[in-house]
C-alpha cells in the first residue's frame, strides 16, 4: 500500500515538476517526544530537508491555483538519557507490581533516527490577485506523510550493569503512515520584479497508522498537522514571449526561506525495548524548523 502510493505520488509530482517547481535544502533542527518509552522528555538534533516545490501556480489565467512540496526528511541521532527511562520503567513497575522500591531492569540509553517523506498539495482560489507575484489565496491541503524512527541501544553506551536482555536489544523500526487534509493560505507581495516576498500556512487533521517492527504494535492514531512558510524569492530573470497559439513566461529564480513543520499524534504508546513493559500511551509530537535555499524554474 505505501509503496503503491509513493509510486502515484512521485508520478503526479514529476508531471506537475514539467511545469514549475523549485529544489531546495534544508537545514535546522528537530525535536521529539512522547508516544515511546522514555520519551517523557524532548530530544533534539540536527536534520536536513530536500525539497522538490510550487510555491503557487494559477491554473491557465484564472485565479484558481495549485501550490505543492514533497519533502524528504533525514535526521542525525538523537539520544535519550539513560536515567530518564529507568525512571519511567522504575515508575510503571512499581504500579504494576503495587510495591515501592523494587529495582527495575537497568535499559541503556536509545538513539533515535528521524527519517521519510512528506507530500502536499493544496488547491485554491485567490481572494486577491494581481499578478503572479501579488495575490492571497484560500484552499485546501490534501497530503500524505510516511516518516519513520529508527532506534537502537546508544551505541557509546558501554554500562556494564545493564541487564543482558537491554543489552541484547535488537535495532527496531516505527513506521508511520498518516493521511491529513485542511486548510491552507497563500499570500505574495514583490518590491519589484525581481524581490518578491512569499509565505503559505497549513493546518490539517490527519489519521492513519504507527506500526513498531520489534514490539509487533500496529496502532490506529489521529492528530494534527501544521506548516509554516515564509520566504523570499530573488528573480533575476524574467521575461514573456507571446507566439499565435501560446505565451511563454520563462522565469528563473532563487529562494531563500525558513519553514516549520509539526506532527502532532495523540494517544501513542511504543515499546522499543521489546520486552512488553506497560505504559500509559501519551501524544507523541515531532517538530522541526529549517532554514533553507533553493533553485527555481518556470516555463509558462
Amino acid at each position: 500500500m505505501k509503496q503503491t502510493i509513493l509510486r502515484l505520488s512521485l508520478i503526479t509530482f514529476t508531471a506537475l515538476t514539467l511545469h514549475a517547481s523549485s529544489v531546495e535544502y534544508g537545514n535546522g533542527t528537530i525535536s521529539i517526544t512522547g508516544g515511546f518509552i522514555g520519551l517523557d522528555e524532548s530530544i533534539s538534533t540536527d536534520i536536513s530537508t530536500y525539497t522538490l516545490k510550487e510555491e503557487h501556480k494559477n491554473i491557465f489565467s484564472s485565479t484558481w491555483y495549485y501550490r505543492y512540496n514533497i519533502t524528504w526528511y533525514d535526521s542525525d541521532k538523537m539520544v535519550q538519557a539513560q536515567d530518564s527511562i529507568n525512571n519511567t520503567i522504575g515508575s510503571t513497575s512499581s504500579v504494576v507490581s503495587g510495591t515501592t522500591g523494587v529495582s527495575s531492569p537497568v535499559i541503556p540509553a536509545i538513539e533515535y533516527r528521524f527519517e521519510g517523506l512528506d507530500l502536499n498539495l493544496a488547491l485554491g482560489k485567490d481572494l486577491y490577485h494581481k499578478d503572479e507575484n501579488n495575490y492571497f489565496g484560500l484552499g485546501v491541503m490534501v497530503g500524505v506523510s510516511l516518516p519513520w524512527i529508527d532506534s537502537q541501544k546508544d551505541s557509546s553506551n558501554d554500562d556494564s550493569t545493564s541487564d543482558d536482555l537491554m543489552d541484547a536489544m535488537k535495532k527496531s523500526k516505527t513506521e508511520m503512515m498518516t493521511y491529513k487534509i485542511g486548510p491552507s493560505i497563500s499570500a505574495s507581495f514583490s518590491l519589484n520584479q525581481y524581490f518578491i516576498f512569499y509565505g503559505s500556512a497549513t493546518y490539517a487533521y490527519q489519521t492513519g497508522t504507527m506500526k513498531n517492527d520489534y514490539a509487533n504494535s500496529d496502532l490506529k492514531v489521529d492528530g494534527f498537522f501544521q506548516e509554516y512558510d515564509v520566504g523570499i524569492k530573488i528573480q533575476p530573470f524574467a521575461q514573456n514571449y507571446a507566439t499565435s497559439w501560446i505565451t511563454l513566461s520563462p522565469r528563473l529564480y532563487a529562494t531563500l526561506g525558513y519553514r516549520y513543520t509539526d506532527w502532532l499524534l495523540q494517544d501513542v504508546a511504543i515499546d522499543v525495548t521489546g520486552v512488553g513493559n506497560t505504559f500509559s500511551q501519551t501524544d507523541f509530537e515531532s517538530d522541526s524548523g529549517v532554514v533553507y535555499f533553493g533553485i527555481g524554474y518556470s516555463f509558462f
